[in-house]
């Protein structure tokens, strides 16, 4: 596979049409309005898989937690301590300023529940990422089929290598947002400034690398190792297309976001309903075409048929290349 050095994993292939498609920005909209609806379906397939994520929000919530008070104000002890020797009108309006009490929930067997199966949503993130990876990349190939066998089927076959990726993706994820939280709350040295901005400009090639990452799950037979580096050079090589399918990305999330702050229940319909499935279908459609181009055509070419009689056998066979979705 030249540079990528990757193994194609078996599957029902890619069709010789597809692999000359255009994947110019007019047939973005064209491939958009005829698969918007399958994209709320795979947005509702999506949080299907990961509905455990709801029970980690009704853990924070605090539901079925044992309910307790506690002071608010420092004075409170000391105040109920005075009071015990004698009462006052001074002391009772005193009480009625620091007297104030919070309400706080400790654990039960309940919440500890709630916390497990939470937790199973850090298993089915990577999962069903890479279904819906998948689904998406058969409609930017325009390749035709069904959306639930499309989804739960590639569940079924990469579910291995997904739950490990998914695992690294939300840890590569949170050292990010956690170091760019810290340098930005830490004192503005220069040698922090130095590292803050490193750290902008690796989380944005990271999340650049995403889309690649997934795509190459389902579709190349490669070690975790191997598909990280190899997306590390398809997100620099393809960054213009990256970044502009990417601004898209973010301003379907930010319209989200926008909505959220001042109808919130209509906010977080539309995240539901298709917010994240449009908004990774815009990567998606921007880091196919560089997959395409670096590991797919290169393959196609190394593997042309040298004789007739192989290129009739290709003909009846219709396939490329073997995908393992």
């Amino acid at each position: 596979m030249g540079l990528f050095n990757g193994f194609i994993k078996p599957g029902k292939g890619v069709r010789k049409q597809d692999v000359a498609q255009n994947f110019g920005f007019k047939r973005f909209f064209t491939t958009f309005g005829d698969k918007f609806w399958n994209l709320v379906t795979l947005n509702l397939l999506y949080f299907l898989i990961n509905c455990p994520i709801f029970a980690i929000f009704a853990y924070l919530a605090g539901v079925g937690g044992v309910p307790y008070k506690t002071p608010v104000n420092v004075l409170f002890q000391p105040l109920v301590g005075v009071m015990r020797h004698g009462e006052s009108h001074a002391l009772n309006a005193l009480y009625g300023v620091v007297g104030t009490q919070m309400e706080h929930r400790y654990p039960s067997t309940l919440t500890n529940v709630l916390l497990f199966v939470g937790l199973l949503s850090l298993l089915t993130f990577g999962i069903s990422t890479a279904a819906m990876t998948y689904t998406q990349r058969n409609f930017v190939r325009r390749e035709p089929g069904e959306i639930a066998d499309d989804f739960f089927g590639c569940i079924k076959r990469n579910w291995k290598q997904s739950i490990l990726l998914g695992l690294l993706d939300l840890l590569f994820v949170f050292v990010i947002a956690f170091d760019i939280v810290s340098y930005l709350y830490t004192t503005q040295s220069f040698g922090f400034l130095i590292l803050f901005y490193l750290t902008l400009f690796l989380s944005l090639i990271y999340l650049l690398m995403r889309p690649y990452m997934y795509l190459m799950v389902v579709t190349f037979d490669l070690k975790i190792a191997k598909i990280i580096k190899n997306s590390w050079i398809l997100a620099v090589s393809g960054i213009g297309r990256n970044l502009f399918c990417g601004i898209f990305s973010l301003i379907t999330l930010g319209l989200n976001v926008v909505v959220f702050h001042f109808i919130p229940s209509l906010g977080v319909g539309m995240l539901f309903i298709f917010t994240a499935s449009v908004a990774w279908f815009f990567q998606i459609y921007g880091a196919w075409p560089v997959v395409k181009k670096h590991m797919i055509d290169p393959f196609y070419e190394e593997t042309a048929p040298s004789s007739s009689k192989k290129e009739d056998e290709d003909e009846d066979d219709g396939a490329v290349f073997r995908d393992r979705g």
